[in-house]
């Protein structure tokens, strides 16, 4: 599985996650994506076979939605509260949470959304829409 952090996803994540051996890519470190619009941002990650991590639910819940229903569907999503810490232990717990995903699903989400709980270490929901 690869991964593209949305914007308002540090770089650090990312940095973290390629240190432990996994395919991720924030944003922030492309030169082509910085202050792109969601449906540019998720048109890259689903040509890149790329799910999505973002705590921008309400903008891309739709977008994947709209992908699948016109049969192009999407890389998957990681969706994480919207409400969450800046400080590095906050930095270290979200790269452990979407590590775990990584790690439970080497073959991708397509066309599914997983979503972190508000606590890493309470259970997780996954859905997926066919």
């Amino acid at each position: 599985m690869k991964v593209l952090l949305d914007e308002q996803l540090s770089g650090q994540i990312a940095h973290l996650l390629r240190e432990r051996g996994l395919d991720a890519q924030a944003v922030v470190e492309r030169a082509d994506l910085p202050q792109a619009a969601d449906r540019e941002i998720m048109e890259t990650a689903a040509r890149e076979e790329r799910a999505l991590v973002t705590n921008n639910v309400k903008d891309f819940r739709p977008l994947a939605a709209e992908r699948i229903a016109d049969g192009r569907g999407h890389a998957g999503l990681i969706l994480l509260p919207a409400t969450r810490s800046r400080s590095r232990n906050a930095v270290g717990r979200l790269a452990e949470v979407i590590e775990a995903v990584m790690r439970n699903h080497p073959d991708g989400i397509s066309n599914a959304e997983h979503w972190s709980p508000r606590d890493s270490r309470s259970g997780q929901r996954e859905r997926r829409r066919e």
